[in-house]
């Protein structure tokens, strides 16, 4: 994909991949691939402050081995077993650069500046193990399956990942079974993240932590959980066999056992109050089906419930169909809630959903000129109209609103007023969705416009970019451009609205067939930041011998 298709928000997250390799060895009795990949960035952002820019000097390495057929030679009807792991370093080498002096290193390093800038759980270069796991399949006549290590889940529940033991039993019924069990993958533990946690708890390792002189005390950041291996387990049941149909309902249960600090502030002893043990963390029930029908379309749909707060945290169903070889239309609806770890003080806290609802349609027009359009509405609940609360509440006092805060009165006159579900209203505010794509190709060309819109009375996005690219030399050089034009409106923020305009010059080289090289100039400017560039230069490298 070429870097100036892609959108400002993308391209600011690029990395500028420094090198990339590959191997797969011959086909043999054991099959290896080795992949690495180098990827580095350098921008700057704007402090939370207000005040200094700070430096982001980002590398990302990543190393994935895979071995294949480790039993030999594989029969048809026999077992099949592998082997496959990845490795991710992430740094920012800009961490602490804006800061000299007494306050170099600060924000790693609570014995410098007093603990005044000092983030916890922050590192300048963490290291994880993404996946590592030993395979299994077709054992047992081809019933059963297993997989051990660190492992990744895909489901209606999202994506999860847990290191442990899952196995699965396949049957000639169309229908196969899953059970796993193991520890939910955390941040603050070796080779993990919190990537895949529930959210609405921060958590990590106090490693540092302790009541030496330099070092931060756990009351200091009540805030900052500790961590802990989370226990779990689940279950899942999926069809298998039949290609035009697919459904699979699954099950997630997850512990916490770390102790947690259940308040910000000490109570009348001094001490903050914690509670520790085994206690739920998440547990969850997901289902999703689908049917595919390659000449006509498909229809397909999910939802997740959170059996912990209660409530449906996820619904979606999609239609598409296609109208001819050169037609596809369709349409789909999704609704969320966002829910949080068991632990989170957000659960307190109300939180209502969003609902999506787009049409689409995609147009062949020509062998090389393809167009795209979708429109919809996107609906933001929330538990009554605040204003609307408060001024019957004053109201029903006999009072002003200027003089109504603080004023209390009989409960039974104010009994519509009190934390009751019967006393909680829903509003919902819409926003409009509209986008629009078109793309012209060549053999060596290619022009592409993409155009989008939301607006709603609480705020407005509108822009579009236009890209371009022409490969000379069958594809050793290429030249490219992008235009962009963006608008955005807060009446919260009036003064944080503007219109920013940037280009992005760009031109390519692949030397020998194994490597590319691309250099390209970014220049984005508005009345908030001013003038902001940016120099991308992009290495990639593949062998495969």
């Amino acid at each position: 994909m070429s870097l100036l298709r892609m959108s400002r928000a993308r391209l600011a997250a690029l990395a500028t991949a420094a090198s990339s390799g590959a191997m797969a060895a011959p086909a043999q009795a054991v099959e290896m691939e080795l992949h690495s990949t180098t990827a580095a960035q350098a921008y700057e952002v704007a402090s939370p402050w207000g005040g200094a820019l700070l430096d982001r000097r980002r590398l990302l390495q990543t190393l994935s081995l895979g071995l294949y057929h480790l039993q030999g030679e594989r029969a048809a009807d026999g077992a099949d077993y592998s082997l496959a792991m990845m490795l991710r370093l992430d740094a920012d080498f800009g961490v602490n650069a804006h800061l000299v002096g007494g306050d170099a290193g600060a924000e790693t390093d609570y014995a410098r500046s007093s603990g005044s800038r000092f983030i916890p759980g922050y590192q300048v270069a963490p290291l994880d193990l993404m996946y590592g796991y030993i395979e299994g399949r077709n054992l047992a006549g081809g019933w059963l399956g297993f997989r051990l290590g660190r492992q990744y889940i895909t489901d209606a529940l999202g994506w999860w990942s847990f290191d442990g033991a899952l196995v699965r039993l396949t049957t000639p019924y169309f229908v196969q079974a899953e059970v796993y069990g193991g520890l939910e993958q955390r941040g603050g533990l070796p080779l993990s993240t919190s990537r895949y946690e529930q959210q609405g708890v921060w958590r990590g390792s106090h490693a540092q932590f302790g009541t030496g002189q330099g070092r931060p005390s756990a009351a200091d950041y009540p805030s900052y959980q500790f961590t802990a291996p989370a226990p779990a387990f689940g279950a899942a049941l999926e069809t298998s066999g039949v290609s035009f149909l697919h459904g699979r309902l699954t099950y997630r249960r997850v512990y916490n056992t770390a102790t947690s600090f259940t308040q910000q502030f000490p109570d009348a002893s001094g001490n903050y109050p914690t509670i520790d043990g085994a206690r739920i963390s998440q547990e969850r029930i997901g289902y999703e089906a689908g049917v595919t029908l390659p000449s006509r379309g498909g229809i397909n749909g999910g939802f997740s419930y959170d059996l912990y707060n209660q409530l449906v945290g996820m619904a979606q169903g999609n239609v598409e169909a296609y109208l001819g070889e050169h037609v596809t239309v369709g349409a789909n609806v999704d609704y969320f809630v966002p829910t949080f770890d068991a632990d989170s003080i957000w659960n307190w806290f109300t939180h209502s959903p969003v609902t999506t609802a787009v049409g689409r349609v995609a147009v062949e027009v020509t062998s090389t000129v393809h167009v795209a359009a979708s429109g919809g509405v996107r609906l933001w609940a929330t538990d009554g109209d605040p204003d609307a609360f408060r001024m019957g509440q004053c109201a029903e006092l006999g009072l002003s609103v200027a003089d109504c805060d603080g004023a209390f009165g009989n409960p039974d006159v104010l009994a519509g007023y009190t934390q009751d579900e019967a006393n909680r209203g829903t509003s919902l505010t819409p926003d409009a969705l509209a986008n629009v794509s078109a793309r012209y190709r060549l053999r060596s060309a290619e022009v592409e416009l993409r155009g989008m819109m939301q607006a709603g009375e609480r705020g407005r996005r509108v822009g579009a970019d236009v890209s371009g690219e022409k490969r000379l030399d069958g594809g050793r050089y290429a030249l490219g451009t992008r235009l962009s034009l963006h608008d955005w409106e807060d009446p919260l923020r009036p003064e944080r609205g503007a219109t920013s305009f940037g280009y992005v010059l760009g031109a390519g080289y692949r030397p020998i067939q194994v490597a590319d090289m691309r250099l390209e100039w970014e220049h984005d400017m508005n009345r908030l930041v001013g003038h902001r560039f940016r120099v991308l230069g992009v290495l990639t490298l593949r062998v495969t011998p």
